[in-house]
């Protein structure tokens, strides 16, 4: 072979051109790539929904390690979809590894995208087909979170109408405050109130084949009340009640929720939310905007609103120093220095909280006020020295109030200038986590055990009363699993949510229209102390007396959150109200019709497949009054 052609073949001349012979290249090592399955289908889920995870695998059939470059979502919806790559940057020969992905659709309709895997095989990039689909479509599934007595009308309602209802109640036992204590009912008119309210009350004075100490219903042992709710409930079979069911999370795509975590590990999916708890947390947790405390008289052009103006907590000036007159040696328990605003201002306080108590004189059915460690009588100061200082002496009623039920017992209540309400303790509860809470509600509990001890004792508290206080005791026969105490702590207000409409004193005293009425309120305008004060050398309490209005209308606007929040909730508790109107909103009968109008908006709101916020006022009114609700005043 010529130079010249050995030449030309090293610059890569083909033979053929020099007409000398090729060299052929010898074989090598190669991955191949396998992927199962090769398409994915998630089928369709309502639009916030995740998925359950779908894996891939991907398998190197080669004979030679497979370096991956990428792996990576592309489409467009590719951000529906989510993945987690198990596999790595290199795979041996013969190996497998797993892509695991979800869907989770952000709008109604298909949902399309590919999974492209860029790597050293023959054939790269491989790719896989993902689909699935998004559906607005509300299910006709009512989650109900609180088996109050709201939260239970609600249910029944909503089961009546044809609807599947999950009852969600984070303690062990259904009725909220009247199966924990408050079993003197609050009411007013007897014929403002209808539906499920009237009937509750009338199943009751039907238990008590009507023995007059049930007041028609109105008076009831703790577990009777829970007893009448349960088979109130039983009646329903598309009821399911979850009891120990505390919320944890909230799902939400867009301004719907899809679905509630509780701590028992169980998602809760539904249509429609109802959040009938004392303290709003699922509301909260949707992040629905809302408000703690008293507004300014300015803010709603309200008489009765924010801070009041002071009154002296008993007949004559009491003494707030722990030596009378030495300012310098402290203030006794219970007194805050004067850091009260101006009368009519704003402040973040809500009125004190207390244990409605189940009591009796019947010594066969007794269990005694247990005395909590370390009582220390130096703390009820407060209270001797109103006792000494009266005159006449006090009576019981100025010590507590006692309210007979039927079966020898007694609702044991909050009365007089000093009492069951432990006041200022209750500030941090609205908000508060649950740890916080159950310190607040630890506290009160000690708080009142110590006092009924110190009115059993004192010397400067009239004899009568002590040996009163003395005879009575708890009921053996209720709350038997929590030592006769009573198993919820009374929230008289906690969060209330700022809603499409806001229900203040003019709406109460009705110099207002309500185009939309779903029920009647009329209960005093109940506050209780707020803050007990050292002014100018004497003790003042913060409170506002109230006034019994006129039955007057409440719309419906103020069970709904703004549209822009959240489009399927509603929230009959903890309404859309000022700290003003809300003082006569915030009683369980008035919750019940509330909760009883939530239900009914929520199977319609299902039925025609809208927001809350835009459910046929007509059509809604026209339900309620054929079950038996009174939406205007009698």
């Amino acid at each position: 072979m010529s130079y010249r052609c050995k030449l030309v073949l090293l610059l890569a001349c083909t033979a053929a051109i020099c007409g000398c012979a090729g060299n052929s290249s010898s074989g090598s090592s190669t991955p191949a790539v396998q992927i199962s399955p090769d398409s994915v289908n998630f089928g369709s889920l309502l639009v916030g929904t995740t998925s359950s995870p779908q894996t891939l695998t991907v398998t190197n059939n080669g004979d030679a390690p497979l370096s991956i470059g990428s792996v990576t979502l592309a489409g467009a919806s590719a951000s529906s979809f989510s993945l987690t790559n198990h596999c790595g940057s290199t795979l041996a020969a013969g190996a497998s590894c797993n892509l695991q992905l979800t869907l989770l659709p952000s709008a109604p309709g298909p949902a399309s995208a590919s999974l492209t895997i860029a790597d050293n095989a023959p054939g790269s990039p491989q790719s896989v087909v993902l689909a699935g689909a998004g559906t607005w479509k509300i299910p006709p599934i009512v989650i109900v979170y609180g088996a109050t007595p709201a939260g239970i009308a609600a249910a029944i309602e909503a089961a009546k109408l044809g609807k599947q209802v999950t009852l969600l109640e984070p303690s062990q036992h259904v009725g909220g405050m009247m199966s924990s204590g408050l079993g003197f009912s609050d009411t007013y008119a007897a014929a403002a109130i209808g539906g499920i309210a009237r009937q509750f009350f009338q199943n009751v004075d039907n238990y008590y084949a009507g023995n007059p100490s049930s007041g028609g219903g109105l008076y009831f042992e703790p577990h009777v009340a829970e007893d009448v709710f349960n088979s109130m409930l039983a009646q329903q079979s598309n009821i399911t009640v979850v009891p120990g069911a505390v919320l944890q999370s909230v799902q939400m795509m867009g301004t719907a929720i899809t679905g509630l975590t509780a701590g028992n590990g169980n998602t809760y999916q539904g249509g429609e939310f109802i959040d009938a708890s004392y303290t709003g947390d699922l509301m909260a947790a949707a992040n629905v905007s809302y408000t703690v405390g008293r507004e300014s008289t300015a803010q709603y052009g309200e008489p009765s609103a924010g801070v009041s103006t002071p009154t002296l907590l008993g007949t004559l000036p009491i003494d707030p120093y722990m030596t009378p007159g030495d300012p310098g040696s402290g203030l006794i328990a219970h007194v805050e220095p004067d850091s009260l605003g101006a009368p009519g201002t704003a402040d973040t306080s809500v009125m004190a909280y207390n244990y409605r108590l189940c009591v009796t004189f019947d010594k066969a059915n007794q269990v005694p006020f247990p005395v909590p460690p370390g009582y220390d009588p130096a703390e009820f100061e407060i209270l001797g020295r109103l006792a000494e200082s009266a005159s006449p002496p006090m009576q019981l009623s100025d010590f507590v109030l006692t309210n007979q039920l039927p079966n020898n017992k007694l609702d044991l209540n909050t009365h007089g200038f000093f009492s069951t309400n432990e006041v200022g303790e209750s500030y941090g509860y609205p908000n508060g986590s649950a740890a916080q809470r159950a310190q607040i509600a630890a506290e009160q509990e000690r708080y009142i055990q110590a006092l009924i001890h110190f009115i059993q004792t004192d010397s400067r508290i009239p004899q009568f009363v002590r040996q009163t206080v003395n005879r009575i005791g708890l009921c053996k026969d209720e709350f038997t699993d929590n030592g006769a105490w009573p198993r919820q702590i009374y929230v008289r207000e906690a969060r209330r949510m700022l809603g499409t409409y806001v229900v203040t004193q003019k709406d109460v005293n009705q110099e207002v229209a309500v185009p939309d009425p779903i029920g009647v309120g009329g209960y005093t305008l109940d506050d209780h102390y707020h803050h007990i004060v050292n002014m100018n050398g004497a003790v003042y309490g913060d409170r506002k007396i109230g006034y019994r209005p006129s039955p007057y209308p409440i719309s419906y606007r103020i069970l709904t959150p703004p549209a822009s929040q959240a489009s399927n909730l509603l929230v009959p508790v903890d309404v859309s109200a000022s700290d003003a109107a809300y003082d006569s909103l915030r009683i369980e009968t008035t919750y019940m019709i509330l909760g009883q109008a939530s239900g009914a908006a929520a199977s319609l709101a299902i039925d025609a497949q809208e927001m809350v916020q835009s459910v046929d006022y007509g059509a809604l009114s026209t339900q309620l009054q054929q079950d038996g609700a009174v939406l205007t005043p009698p």
